[in-house]
């Protein structure tokens, strides 16, 4: 298989990373076209990260035929083996082409009905003989997570694997209890587009933040949208820490536009460097139980900034 280049998979990063926005629709009931069969699916087609994960978690990655073109980066998967040996890519942004969908042969197709070209590919298929699965949620908390992974076990015949999984993440999660109040200020971060930008509103490393006792300090600076990080709106938010989710694999150097900023730097959560960087497996619900070793780095942080905001 080809790996995505550069210019590309900064591009379908952005798909990967909406669950760290505020847009996305509405949750959706799971849909299901054509004829389902008895039999667990055999040729499974992930049209989004988080269901590719999810069926490789499941163990049954061997039975996947087509994936989206970002699950081989490393940054993003906790299978890359499992991701390098299946036979197709669609791309991971924008309308999914249906005649490749098709050529792939699926019994099954699993997409997350973030944007609307995602939303489109479920309609194009509707008449088509692949029984189609859209997920009832876009994956913006924990608790949404693990509906997912049990939507997805059961369309696929996993059922017992995902409750497994499932109770796993949820024992893994619930054992961590997130630092005395007050709760620490928090400005997340992610690079997805290939420069930072600021999480604000629902999403999932903002539940993980909140779960480890702290909150987003995106919601003290008045902001309600994921968008690109501006100085003044960073300086504003008067952060106690900044978490960077690194999304492309690229460290915190990627985040120098913002960090590097006279007045940012200023900021004693720059100037006294209290500031973490996980990769998207640890917190982004596309890495599955990864996310419970993820809160647990959170919230070990949290703990060392001391009572500060």
């Amino acid at each position: 298989m080809k790996t995505a280049n550069p210019v590309r998979f900064l591009a379908a990063a952005v798909a990967v990373a909406a669950t760290l926005t505020a847009c996305g629709g509405e949750t959706s009931g799971t849909h299901t076209a054509g004829t389902a069969s008895d039999q667990a699916a055999q040729r499974i087609a992930a049209l989004s990260p988080d269901v590719a994960e999810t069926v490789a978690a499941l163990g049954a990655g061997d039975r996947l035929v087509l994936i989206p073109d970002t699950q081989t980066h490393p940054s993003l998967t906790n299978h890359p083996e499992v991701m390098r040996a299946v036979g197709s890519t669609i791309a991971a942004h924008g309308p999914a082409d249906p005649e490749r969908i098709l050529a792939a042969d699926p019994d099954i197709a699993i997409v997350t009905p973030r944007h609307e070209g995602e939303t489109d590919t479920s309609a194009l298929l509707a008449d088509s003989a692949v029984r189609m699965v859209t997920l009832p949620n876009i994956w913006q908390g924990v608790e949404e997570m693990l509906t997912d992974i049990t939507t997805i076990g059961e369309a696929i015949g996993s059922s017992q694997q995902a409750t497994e999984l499932a109770s796993s993440i949820r024992d893994g999660m619930t054992a961590i209890r997130p630092v005395p109040t007050p709760s620490r200020s928090v400005l997340i971060l992610s690079n997805q587009a290939g420069r930072p930008m600021v999480n604000a509103g629902k999403g999932f490393t903002q539940d993980l933040v909140a779960r480890a006792g702290g909150r987003n300090a995106a919601d003290d600076a008045g902001l309600s949208r994921t968008g690109f990080a501006d100085p003044e709106q960073v300086v504003r938010a008067r952060p106690g820490a900044i978490l960077l989710v690194d999304m492309l694999g690229l460290g915190r150097e990627s985040f120098a536009p913002i960090l590097a900023n006279p007045a940012v730097r200023q900021l004693p959560a720059v100037r006294d460097d209290r500031i973490l960087v996980l990769d998207a497996k640890h917190s982004q619900a596309l890495g599955l139980q990864s996310t419970v070793d993820g809160l647990r780095q959170i919230r070990a942080w949290l703990a060392d900034t001391g009572d500060r905001r």
